[in-house]
């Protein structure tokens, strides 16, 4: 805190019982009205210590002065009894506080604060390493209490997580496909790896990678037809091609390879 200025106003003069003024008289300084310690941390108006003290000038007056950091009233004693000065310059420092803006330091600790909180649109959250930006929890075991977080849209939920894992995602028009997996274009990136039995160096049990070449390490079992214009391989096929129809392969263009299969149906 600063000092504050006393004295030097029509109404600080220093007087006897009677009202006469006492001139160049030496005052004894008092930060209370029953203190009995001097108080000698005293400053001119030009910020040079009273080495003297405090002294009236040549008309009895109490001249400006600086009191000790952050005291608001001081006790002065003219051999007349002790009497209260309070600061003269209380008018500006409220002006001060008034036109200041940020007088109390809330503003600052407010923008510090909401450095921290996130945006309603288009938020970023900078993170240091090892830290989660988002942690979810459900503990209630009743009937249908195990989202933990859920999307509402048009009808139902858009995207439902439940606390065991697993997830729903529902899709409200013909335009977006429910799920869309993305990933780089770097050999060996995957789009979408499912762990379970680990095989192939750990890499999981069922992946996509970049290129659309799906892997499984267990069986794959379809009720309806499986079409693919690349090659299928699997432990009872090996690395043979089957194709089916009223068309031999070979007549399409297609160069056969051995362990190639046709198999041909209709006319």
């Amino acid at each position: 805190m600063a000092r504050n200025y006393f004295g030097g106003t029509a109404a600080d003069s220093a007087e006897n019982e009677s009202g006469g003024r006492l001139p160049n008289l030496k005052g004894r300084v008092y930060a209370s009205a029953d203190s009995p310690d001097l108080v000698t941390d005293l400053l001119d108006a030009s910020g040079n210590a009273l080495k003297d003290g405090l002294l009236t000038d040549e008309r009895g007056m109490i001249p400006p002065f600086q009191g000790p950091d952050g005291v608001e009233q001081l006790w002065v004693d003219f051999n007349a009894g002790r009497v209260m000065l309070t600061p003269n310059n209380v008018g500006k420092r409220l002006s001060a506080h008034v036109s200041d803006l940020d007088p109390h330091g809330s503003m600052a600790y407010t923008n510090e604060r909401l450095t921290e909180v996130m945006k309603r649109d288009s938020n970023e959250v900078p993170l240091p390493s090892n830290r989660r930006w988002l942690g979810l929890l459900n503990t209630t075991e009743s009937p249908g209490g195990d989202t933990i977080y859920q999307s509402n849209g048009a009808e139902t939920h858009n995207f439902i997580l439940r606390k065991d894992g697993s997830m729903t995602l529902y899709q409200h028009t013909n335009n977006h496909v429910p799920l869309e997996l993305s990933a780089g274009a770097a050999v060996n990136e995957y789009a979408l790896v499912i762990n379970g039995s680990k095989f192939d160096g750990g890499n999981g049990a069922f992946k996509i990678d970049w290129r659309g070449t799906i892997t499984s390490g267990g069986d794959i079992k379809a009720g309806g037809n499986i079409a693919a214009s690349g090659t299928v391989t699997a432990s009872n096929i090996g690395t043979a091609r089957v194709f089916s129809g009223t068309v031999d392969p070979a007549s399409q263009g297609v160069a056969l390879k051995p362990g190639d299969i046709w198999v041909q149906y209709g006319s």
